[in-house]
């Protein structure tokens, strides 16, 4: 009843939903004999006609919904970009926390069911706005990264890709997901509140946070790379890192930096937070990441005018991964225009009708390719290895 009185005012208040600048409503759902709140923001673009893609965004223990908005600037993001994005709110034992496992707070100790809220409420989103199943997507920072991790073990059929940011995996049981999740992890190496090597923290906590390097090859194992572990991107105080020959269209990634905290890189710092890395934008990085991964393996949809089905006929590269060279082929006679990105999403090459593309004088690391031909979109992914 409160979802379809909050829908019945958005129309009447508001008609046509894309003359807005946003949309931001508070919506709940009661579970465990217990109200939860969820915040939920529409970029402009969004009139219902069409799916879109899901983000998940969970705070961080002691935080809250619009906090977690203020700090990541998703919603700034969601509105360029076309995606719906969902802030959910901890339960509140003193300060809001997640049941991740052996984290964090009254969460933990009141045996919250954090997965099956979150759980029902993905179900009450997809019933309410026209969602695009095969892209939800997931990210977490802190506490609510831990969470994303358990998600992402225990309902890895629902998430598209899982991003968790300053944090670490405190799962209980093993974690054995049934099927292979893309895994990017982002941690700033001063983050004393979850350290990276492992070990208790300064914060409210007082748990052990495992190594993230051994959460990383736990997933390695769960995402069977049997490939080695490359750098893909190195610049002054940000590495990214990439496990290989993983199953399924998914891969495991982590980005570090040598500066900022227990915070969201290229974010907002909180009153009494760690200030954010100045050279990684974590929120860019997650979208990138994000659009190119879905359940059924296809590349982004945003702005196809055609169906995938004719997209997947319309362009291939080949060979991938490659050393030096790409080779496009195109099965229509007109022009085209292929951009490519790098997993940052700066912009490092932009060709015109050209079939063979030397990419010898970039970094190794995945590039996002996206070729424009005849109003049709095509967007994929292309490992360099030299």
């Amino acid at each position: 009843m409160l979802k379809k009185f909050i829908w019945f005012l958005i129309i009447i208040f508001c008609g046509n939903i894309s003359l807005l600048s946003q949309i931001n409503y508070v919506d709940s759902l009661l579970h465990q004999a217990a109200w939860r709140t969820y915040k939920v923001h529409l970029p402009p673009s969004y009139d219902g006609s069409t799916s879109y893609p899901l983000v998940i965004a969970l705070h961080g223990g002691g935080h809250d919904a619009d906090t977690m908005e203020y700090i990541s600037n998703l919603s700034i993001k969601a509105d360029s970009a076309n995606f719906i994005v969902v802030y959910p709110n901890g339960r509140k034992f003193f300060v809001r926390t997640w049941n991740a496992g052996t984290c964090c707070g009254g969460a933990v100790t009141n045996n919250v069911d954090d997965v099956g809220f979150i759980v029902k409420m993905i179900n009450s989103l997809k019933a309410n706005l026209n969602i695009d199943t095969n892209r939800i997507y997931l990210t977490g920072a802190s506490n609510g990264g831990m969470l994303a991790y358990r998600l992402a073990c225990e309902k890895s059929e629902i998430f598209a890709a899982v991003a968790p940011v300053a944090t670490t995996m405190v799962v209980t049981n093993f974690c054995l997901p049934s099927r292979p999740v893309p895994i990017l992890h982002i941690h700033s190496m001063p983050d004393l509140n979850v350290p990276y090597y492992g070990g208790y923290g300064i914060g409210f906590a007082g748990v052990y946070m495992p190594p993230v390097d051994s959460v990383l090859n736990v997933w390695a194992i769960n995402d069977s790379c049997t490939g080695t572990i490359d750098t893909v991107f190195n610049s002054p105080g940000v590495i990214g890192k990439r496990w290989n020959n993983c199953a399924s269209c998914s891969e495991v990634l982590v980005y570090t930096t040598t500066d900022g905290g227990h915070s969201w890189p290229g974010g907002n710092q909180t009153a009494n937070g760690d200030p954010p890395s100045t050279l990684l934008n974590a929120t860019d990085l997650i979208w990138n990441f994000f659009s190119i991964h879905s359940l059924n393996c296809s590349p982004s949809n945003i702005g196809e005018s055609q169906s995938q089905s004719n997209l997947n006929s319309f362009v291939k590269v080949y060979p991938n991964p490659t050393k030096d060279f790409v080779n496009i082929y195109t099965s229509s006679s007109k022009d085209f225009e292929i951009k490519i990105f790098d997993i940052l999403g700066q912009q490092v090459k932009a060709v015109k009708n050209i079939n063979k593309i030397n990419l010898t004088d970039l970094k190794n690391g995945v590039y996002v390719f996206v070729v424009n031909q005849n109003r049709l979109q095509q967007v994929f992914k292309v490992l360099l290895t030299k």
